[in-house]
């Protein structure tokens, strides 16, 4: 095959839709084939400024050595070539004895069979793409055209280099572009704080293949449960390198990364990549993002990781800023209404309790004459069994009334929540030590399912006793004393807050789904015998407490009453925002 030809082949395969490394190892097979070597190997210019052995021929017996060292700018002959960027010739007669050391040591006793070695850069006028190794056993000498040729060869295969990385950097660069976008689209939405977090280190780990994006709040005027959110899984070994990071991202007010802040000059480096960087409005520190990449994946965040990152924090630091912002004022404008709605509550409940307090006077001096009077009836009269009942009637009637009094006095008194910390575990355990040792329990089951890690949570425990009875003697009434009640307790967040919510399951076939919007409602009752009141006054109790209650109702089978209560205490939230 004429060069024509030789150079033909090679341009076609180079312009050829084969895979980068198809490429270059076919052409350096042309080149083993047609001209004679015995090794062609292909170092690579990368990002960090050194030299790796990556492709080679398909016979070659060098790469495996060669492949394990990666050489630094004049280095070795390879280094050599590459800084200078010009070829080097040798042949048998012209090499030192320790020629092989120059490159690799332990070449030497391998380099003996060889008769002739070309080393020529894969350069354009601007750029150095890498080194081309061409190594004969046969041949002792190369002609001045050959040379022309090979470095025409070289060329070609620099302009392949070049090409696939300019593709790679606009895969990039579209990449990125998509990514922020996506960002755009969820910090614009109207997303909670910690969706938003969460979706943040989603996209950005997706996008760039990150083993795992954490981003760390910093935001004093918002206290969230959490202040950290991660997609992936923080490697233990890396844990204490993102912490030294932050805090130096932090301190630094700039990108830093696992070689320029807080972890350098390590004698032994974990064999991963870590960027962090604050994340600034106005000079102000919201927080910190930082992503982890694998040191091996030499193409992928470890090349331009801080200007990633940088990018990332500064575009998402004023949507964050403001959704932080709206989350504390939906925050305040909730606490707002809520106590507003509280003074229109305390404000009616104050003029109908005192409506109520004279009606109740008025009814209950003539319920006490009453009963009394009847009481000394029965005592001086030798009643017939008629008459006894009559009286018996009377009594019960008349004390039926006074408690009736006694609970729409109890429902319209505003009586605030004396609040101290309570362990809910031991708090429920002492109620349902109270209840189920009535011998009219011995057929309910009470399944307890307590979440032992809970914090002690601020409320009065007096008030809440009233609320949690009553919710157990409403499911035992349900069930007609025979089934089972399971109590739970959970933390859970609601509306961006701590709450601990306390449920209580029944087995009684449940509520009507005609009746369960009235159940609240004062002087409601499907009982033949109450007031109607005992629901209306817990869910009072509750809502005193700044929590709510809400109810599963599976007709047929049983209903769950959740009472749900802050974690946080009133003096705790004026501290938040005030």
């Amino acid at each position: 095959m004429n060069q024509a030809e030789l150079i033909g082949k090679i341009i076609e395969i180079s312009h050829s839709n084969l895979e980068l490394t198809a490429r270059i190892n076919a052409i350096l097979n042309i080149i083993a084939q047609d001209l004679g070597f015995d090794e062609a190997i292909v170092y690579t210019f990368d990002k960090d400024k050194r030299l790796t052995c990556r492709y080679a021929n398909q016979k070659s017996m060098l790469f495996k050595i060669l492949s394990r060292y990666r050489c630094h700018i004049g280095e070795g002959i390879v280094g050599s070539v590459a800084q200078r960027r010009s070829p080097q010739f040798f042949t048998f007669k012209d090499i030192s004895p320790r020629f092989g050391c120059l490159f690799y040591p332990e070449l030497d006793d391998h380099l003996e069979r060889f008769r002739t070695f070309s080393f020529l850069p894969l350069s354009d006028d601007s750029y150095l793409f890498g080194v081309i190794v061409l190594c004969s056993l046969m041949r002792d000498s190369l002609q001045d055209q050959e040379k022309v040729l090979l470095s025409v060869i070289s060329r070609e295969l620099g302009g392949i280099l070049r090409a696939f990385e300019l593709i790679l950097s606009s895969k990039k660069r579209i990449s990125e572009l998509a990514m922020l976008s996506e960002l755009g689209k969820i910090l614009t939405s109207n997303v909670g704080p910690y969706d938003l977090l969460k979706s943040i280190a989603l996209i950005i780990a997706k996008s760039l293949s990150a083993s795992f994006v954490s981003v760390k709040l910093e935001y004093p005027l918002l206290k969230l449960e959490t202040q950290r959110f991660t997609y992936g899984m923080i490697d233990p070994a890396a844990k204490e390198y993102v912490d030294q990071l932050e805090r130096s991202a932090i301190k630094l007010l700039r990108p830093v990364s696992l070689r320029n802040g807080s972890a350098e000059q390590l004698d032994n480096p974990p064999p991963f990549s870590l960027y962090s960087a604050p994340i600034l409005s106005k000079n102000r520190v919201l927080g910190t993002i930082t992503l982890c990449g694998e040191k091996s994946d030499q193409q992928g965040i470890e090349e331009n990781g801080q200007y990633i990152i940088n990018t990332i924090s500064n575009y998402i630091s004023s949507g964050l800023e403001n959704t932080l912002l709206n989350t504390r004022l939906r925050n305040v404008v909730r606490e707002l209404t809520d106590a507003q709605k509280r003074l229109i509550e305390q404000e009616k409940f104050r003029s109908l309790g005192e409506m109520t307090a004279n009606i109740a006077h008025e009814i209950k001096n003539p319920l006490v004459i009453i009963g009394g009077f009847t009481k000394r009836l029965a005592k001086k009269m030798q009643n017939d069994h008629t008459e006894n009942r009559y009286i018996d009637i009377i009594l019960n009637e008349v004390t039926r009334l006074e408690t009736i009094l006694n609970e729409i006095l109890h429902y319209v008194k505003e009586n605030q929540p004396y609040e101290e910390f309570c362990r809910l575990q031991d708090f429920l355990e002492d109620i349902l030590y109270i209840v189920s040792s009535d011998p009219a329990w011995e057929s309910v089951t009470i399944v307890r399912d307590f979440d032992a890690e809970l914090e002690p949570v601020p409320c009065d425990s007096q008030q809440l006793k009233q609320v949690f009875i009553n919710l157990l003697m409403n499911a035992f009434e349900a069930m007609r004393g025979t089934g089972a009640i399971t109590v739970k307790t959970r933390k859970v967040m609601y509306e961006e807050q701590p709450f601990v919510a306390i449920s209580i399951t029944d087995t009684g076939g449940g509520i009507d789904p005609a009746i369960i919007d009235n159940i609240f409602n004062p002087f409601f009752t499907t009982k033949e015998r109450g007031t109607g009141l005992g629901l209306a006054i817990s869910n009072k109790i509750v809502t005193n407490h700044k929590g709510h209650i809400e109810v599963e109702n599976v007709a047929g089978k049983g209903v769950t009453f959740i009472v749900y209560l802050p974690m946080k205490n009133n003096n705790m939230l004026q501290e938040e925002f005030s």
